[in-house]
């Protein structure tokens, strides 16, 4: 590295994170400070500590909501807004899913970081927007996950909305695996979640759910096999073996990235490369042809 802002921009599951091993280490033996962003605050205690237990003598710290009492460690992990603390801080920054709420288009944010750091900052994207793409920045392109099998391609199916709950009802019951049922509302989640608990242990997964962190232990566990969740659960939490089903994948909440990002929940883990991902929808939409032919073409680049 020379200096010069780079872009790592890698298909979900591609391993990003422990792309950034190498560079992190290189500047802390050099005495550099170095800074983890992100945009979620769930994703920032997730990889806060996947941290730890890659840098086990490091002091690894998480900053963001809840997590402000100490805010300066060997390794700083915090959300964007989290950066107005770090004036000319960093000499490297590492920006995970840049093109996500609330940093996408976010002119505040984007000055609040570049004001945090004060030498190399590195993007990481599974879903770069054509600004960063068409910037002066080196791009570092990686379409093959770790295992090496390809990305898995969402099946699309036409169906008016009142079929596609009964299809989702039918996949829930045949196919005894775990499933993220993404929605496009926080009150659809919640709704679903109450009536489908009459025949099998779920849970909804919204920005209002309060105990976030203990239904992603007990998920994880695999203590429940369903989550009905909007979109807030479409990146930055790694399941080994999930399933993924969308209702109304028409919906404007639904961009590509979104899709792309949700489809890429499935076959991440070496032991379960395959899996389940299905799009409902009353039309076939541009987002959704968009995420099926940029799936395909990573998949032609392997």
């Amino acid at each position: 590295m020379k200096g010069e802002d780079i872009l790592v921009y890698a298909c979900c599951g591609a391993g990003k994170t422990e792309i950034t091993y190498e560079v992190i280490t290189l500047f802390l033996n050099d005495g550099k400070k170095v800074g983890f962003a992100i945009s979620r605050r769930q994703v920032v205690l997730e990889i806060a500590e996947r941290l730890k237990k890659t840098f086990p003598r490091l002091n690894v710290i998480a900053v963001c909501q809840g997590h402000t009492d100490v805010d300066d460690g060997d390794l700083i992990v915090c959300t964007m807004h989290q950066l107005y603390r770090y004036h000319q801080t960093f000499d490297l920054l590492i920006m995970d899913e840049v093109d996500a709420f609330p940093f996408k288009n976010n002119e505040v944010l984007e000055n609040i970081a570049n004001n945090a750091c004060k030498g190399v900052k590195v993007y990481l994207t599974a879903t770069p927007s054509e600004k960063l793409l068409n910037s002066k920045i080196h791009i570092v392109e990686l379409f093959k996950r770790p295992h090496g099998n390809p990305l898995i391609i969402p099946k699309f199916i036409q169906l008016p909305i009142f079929l596609q709950y009964f299809h989702m009802f039918y996949m829930l019951h045949k196919h005894h695996k775990q499933w993220l049922v993404f929605v496009p509302t926080i009150s659809l989640a919640n709704q679903l979640s109450k009536i489908f608990s009459i025949f099998k242990p779920c849970k909804s997964f919204t920005s209002k759910t309060e105990n976030k962190e203990e239904i992603i232990e007990i998920f994880k566990e695999n203590k429940i096999p369903i989550l009905f969740t909007s979109t807030i659960l479409e990146r930055g939490v790694t399941f080994k073996n999930v399933n993924i089903l969308v209702i109304q994948s028409n919906h404007a909440v639904f961009d590509q990235a979104s899709l792309i990002q949700i489809a890429g929940r499935v076959g991440r883990d070496p032991k379960y490369p395959n899996g389940i991902a299905i799009f409902y929808g009353n039309e076939k939409s541009k987002a959704i042809q968009e995420c099926i032919w940029a799936l395909g073409k990573m998949n032609e680049s392997m």
